[in-house]
């Protein structure tokens, strides 16, 4: 029953929406893919897989070879294909990388830059209140600044990862 009232909606009113991940890259990447995984839950999404029908497709990318390259490109536009009104969005290495070659590309809805996957949820609410992109993308090269993200259970693993730097 969703009768509770979250961010001063009654959630009987909208619609809960699926949200898919793919993790491609490192164990940052698979820690933080988790991480965004748990605020989205906390916020009311439904977590799908990702060959799934899902309203959002978060593709956490990176860029540490021209074959990463290649593979962030390839599964933004596989998640565009599989749903064309779903919003795709491309976070990770491969956003700071190659941010303007993504603002340009069609099949990406919301570019996350490294510096703001804590912020995904109010992003993505932004998003779906108005259709646009308003993230900016900070050269975390020449940043001080650490995002700190944390996850409260382990998925998948015998291991736990702690999470220590931004990016490659």
């Amino acid at each position: 029953n969703l009768t509770k009232v979250k961010r001063g909606f009654n959630l009987k009113e909208i619609k809960m929406r699926k949200a898919a991940f793919h993790n491609l890259g490192c164990k940052v990447n698979s820690y933080e893919t988790e991480a965004m995984q748990q605020l989205l839950e906390d916020a009311g999404y439904e977590i799908v897989p990702f060959r799934e029908g899902a309203d959002v497709y978060i593709i956490n990318t990176c860029s540490v070879t021209n074959v990463a390259d290649r593979k962030s490109r390839q599964m933004l536009h596989r998640a565009k294909k599989m749903n064309p009104s779903a919003a795709v969005v491309a976070v990770g290495c491969y956003v700071q990388a190659a941010g303007a070659e993504l603002k340009k590309d069609e099949a990406v809805d919301l570019i996350v830059g490294n510096n703001q996957k804590k912020d995904l949820v109010q992003i993505l609410d932004d998003y779906f209140a108005d259709h646009e992109n308003s993230g900016e993308i900070l050269d975390i090269g020449h940043s001080q600044e650490y995002e700190e993200l944390h996850i409260r259970r382990i998925a998948d693993h015998t291991r736990a990862f702690i999470k220590v730097q931004d990016g490659c």
